[in-house]
């Protein structure tokens, strides 16, 4: 099969200052705070229609097919985790790119996510950079927030090009959409003991216990029974992973879902986290679900 090259925005974004938390606070806090922060920077890709990629250690790699998307992607995940990585003496550093990737199974390589890692690295905590290639992607509203920061040779480049510096901290991240996620906010929500589901009028709560949870119309192997025209016999499932319920799509139609009342967004073949609330509809847009729709909230120890 010959793999065609598809142009995509990459982002790259690393925790900085693990190790010394390790040490200063004990394996158990220090994997809790690393993976909380792991779990709001996925929800955010998602929340700015994004994908995740891949984890690597404490860093993440996400694809966006906006590059403005990704640049307010990485604005808000500045914005609203700064207070928390700053308590805990940790840092975020950015570092986007844009061009041709390769997909090969579920991971992308090419020459735009070795710039954006190779970013990732050069920015200090609280940074983000982007490329020439992708600083010329973005409306002239997404500029209005970027300044030319250094001419630098690019790992692999033979001459040196432009970086851009975005600056988040302007007043358009301030408001409610993209509120401050405090220590409290991020440990409630890494927290969670049991899921409720809500389905045509019935209620269940599940734990960790009763992972993997299979919803679907195969009534010898699904614990949520939805025979819908839309509906794969194993549309989805729910794992316990990593202190998080985490649902998992592996259907023909995907799952569209809407988070804490934020716009609906769609995944096919992906996980997502559940975190707080979220409406989930099997196949089919949220307004059009035949068979209802499911709700999930999370239930905090």
């Amino acid at each position: 099969m010959i793999r065609r090259p598809l142009n995509k925005t990459i982002l790259f974004a690393d925790i900085g200052g693990s190790s010394a938390l390790y040490k200063a606070a004990g394996n158990l806090v220090a994997k809790n705070t690393i993976d909380s922060i792991l779990v709001a920077l996925r929800k955010i890709t998602q929340e700015h229609k994004g994908k995740v990629i891949k984890d690597i250690g404490d860093e993440i790699m996400t694809c966006f097919d906006s590059c403005a998307m990704c640049v307010h992607a990485a604005a808000a995940m500045q914005y609203k985790l700064t207070n928390f990585v700053n308590q805990h003496q940790l840092t975020l550093s950015i570092g986007i790119g844009f061009g041709e990737v390769i997909k090969e199974n579920s991971d992308l390589f090419g020459e735009a996510v070795n710039d954006a890692a190779f970013l990732t690295n050069l920015a200090k905590g609280g940074q983000i950079l982007i490329t020439k290639d992708a600083f010329q992607q973005l409306d002239t509203t997404s500029k209005a927030i970027i300044r030319e920061f250094d001419k630098i040779k690019i790992k692999g480049a033979e001459e040196s090009s432009v970086i851009y510096r975005v600056f988040w901290q302007g007043e358009e991240f301030s408001d409610k959409e993209t509120r401050l996620m405090s220590s409290d906010i991020i440990n409630e929500e890494l927290n969670a003991v049991a899921l409720t589901i809500e389905y045509e009028g019935s209620t269940q709560i599940i734990d960790a216990s009763d992972s993997p949870f299979i919803i679907g119309r195969d009534p010898q192997r699904c614990d949520l029974l939805i025979d819908g025209s839309q509906v794969s016999r194993e549309h989805c499932k729910i794992e316990y992973s990593r202190g998080k319920f985490v649902l998992i799509d592996h259907s023909t139609n995907g799952c569209y879902l809407s988070a804490e009342n934020k716009d609906e967004f769609y995944i096919r073949r992906e996980e997502y986290p559940l975190v707080g609330s979220t409406i989930l509809s099997l196949g089919l847009p949220i307004e059009q679900a035949q068979d209802g729709v499911i709700k999930f909230s999370t239930v905090i120890e």
